[in-house]
């Protein structure tokens, strides 16, 4: 996204110090106006979003396909220095991202779905080192997925040695579309579907 939409947002933002109140009706008023300029900057991020999906949109459909999200994610995140590799982004990372990210329509991702798939690259590759990590260790096999048995073991050494369910590592593993084996770029999403699945139960304990 572009440096002005950035700097707009942070002036915005800046303009905006929170005033005393000495009534209920000037708290109202203040969260109206806050709710006003968030509206507004929602707005700007999603034109921002959409025009950068129009300016790869090979096409003009208005959806970007693998080659054209393989291009935007290619120089996207080279401008900011995501990548490692000359090959990143790989069709089987563009078909995950387009799995992960493209709801409305398959195969594609449009404005409204953009950003989640810039979101989910750039974990992944933030990750990378991590998970070559996890495979090297775990993927006894080299078939380089993480089956159902090395799944349950990773999960366990997450879980500080605690040993978690057949039917947690298999809602973990289904969750990320790895039901027959969870590949690098779905490690990643596997990580923070185990973390939000532990900081929930450790909730409900709390409660309890």
């Amino acid at each position: 996204l572009s440096a002005s939409y950035f700097f707009t947002a942070a002036v915005v933002v800046g303009a905006r110090g929170r005033p005393s109140y000495d009534s209920p009706a000037r708290l109202a008023a203040y969260e109206e106006q806050q709710q006003f300029w968030k509206d507004m900057e929602d707005k700007a991020h999603f034109r921002e979003l959409r025009d950068l999906v129009k300016k790869y949109d090979a096409d003009k459909s208005g959806n970007l396909d693998a080659g054209e999200l393989q291009i935007l994610i290619k120089q996207y995140s080279t401008a900011r220095q995501w990548t490692a590799t000359p090959s990143d982004p790989t069709p089987d990372e563009i078909s995950w991202l387009l799995q992960a990210a493209g709801r409305h329509k398959k195969n594609f991702v449009d404005a409204s779905e953009i950003e989640l798939a810039l979101d989910l690259w750039h974990s992944y590759v933030s990750n990378r080192p991590r998970i070559e990590r996890v495979f090297e260790k775990f993927d006894v096999d080299r078939s380089d997925k993480l089956e159902f048995d090395q799944m349950k073991l990773y999960l366990t050494e997450l879980n500080d040695g605690s040993t978690p369910s057949d039917a947690e590592v298999r809602a973990v593993m289904q969750e990320v579309n790895g039901a027959e084996g969870v590949t690098r770029v779905q490690l990643s999403m596997a990580m923070s579907v185990w973390y939000t699945h532990a900081e929930h139960a450790q909730g409900c304990c709390a409660v309890c």
